[in-house]
Order: structure tokens, then sequence, then C-alpha cells
């Protein structure tokens, strides 16, 4: 009888032993899963929720930037003579073309849009030399290039538009639609300091 309760309590410490060591796993593999989380993980989700808001000012003039560019001398020596209507006009432009093409990359986010296309407002003699009407981008492109989001230059009339169709991409290049990148090289852009004066 004694050692069937030796037994029995040994039993009993090897199971609270594999008991404890289960809890041990569980609470590690809990503290993994919340160090590394799955939406951080996967690009798709990543790319397509994050606003370009943040990461364009690394790319594009501030409004002061644009005004000190305006205050030196030399730029109304190019032929052009900017009156402070003009400069005014420049930069209103600039903001009201900046919030218009972010605008449209959130709202196709938020659709789950993955495919743009650039299309002109008015004409643009600068941005036509270097990105022809209906070129397209991928949100992936956007995400890793957000200097490929107009504006590009003061005056600029190209804009982001949403690719909304139920054809194949494959499909669109019959309706004179081509890649903006090949080859994953960055084409030319603008540069900003460039006017069309509008």
């Amino acid at each position: 009888m004694v050692l069937a309760l030796i037994g029995i309590a040994l039993l009993l410490i090897i199971l609270l032993i594999a008991v404890r060591m289960e809890i041990t796993n569980n609470v590690g593999k809990g503290n993994e899963e919340y160090q590394t989380p799955l939406i951080n993980a996967s690009g798709i989700y990543s790319i397509i929720r994050k606003t370009p808001r943040e990461s364009i000012s690394d790319y594009k003039p501030s409004q002061e930037e644009i005004i000190k560019y305006f205050s030196n001398k030399n730029v109304n020596s190019i032929d052009l003579l900017f009156s402070e209507a003009d400069v005014s006009a420049l930069i209103k432009s600039w903001n009201a073309q900046m919030e218009l093409n972010i605008s449209e990359i959130e709202k196709g986010d938020l659709r789950g849009i993955e495919f743009y296309y650039y299309e002109y407002m008015w004409n643009d003699p600068i941005c036509t030399k270097y990105i022809p009407k209906g070129r397209f981008v991928t949100r992936e492109d956007i995400y890793n290039h957000p200097n490929i989001i107009p504006p590009f230059h003061l005056g600029c009339g190209c804009c982001l538009k949403q690719y909304e169709t139920k054809e194949k991409l494959n499909d669109t290049t019959e309706m004179r639609m081509l890649p903006f990148f090949y080859n994953g090289v960055l084409p030319m852009l603008p540069d900003w300091k460039e006017i069309n004066k509008i």
C-alpha cells in the first residue's frame, strides 16, 4: 500500500511538472507573437494602410522653401517675371495639388485600389516630357517612392487617378497605358524649380 501511494505521488509530481512546462511554453509563445505582429509582417497590409502624408515631406519642398526660392533675385532673370500674385497662385496650386493627390491615394487605400495612372488637369509641357499621359504605378511603387506623387514642379498639372476597371492590368496596354517603372528603375522626374505659369 505504501508503494502504491509513492507511485501515485510520483505520478502526480510528473503530471504537475508536465503541466508547468506546457504553461511556460505557451506564455513564451504568446510573447513571441506579440513582439512580431502579423500585421507588420504582411507587406500588402502595411503598404495599403500607410498614408504617404508623412513621408512626402522628405521629397517635396515646403511652402517656406518655395517662398524663399522666389525671394532670390535670380529667379526672375529666366525671362519669366513673377509678380506677387503669380507666386501666390503657384504656391496655392502646389498645396492644392499635393492635397488632391494624397487624398486620392488615401481614398484608394480604403477601397483596396492597387494601381494608379497619371492624368493631366491642364496643359503642362514640363511634365509631359517626363511622364506621358496614362502611365501607371502600383501602390507598392508609391509606398517605395513617395516622390512619384505629383506635383512634380511649380505649376504642375499632373495628378494621380485611381485605376478602376474590371479588366486585367495586362489588357491596359491596348488602351495605351504602360508602366511608369521599367525594370524597377525610377525614371527621371522634373526639378520642382521648373515653372509652368498658370
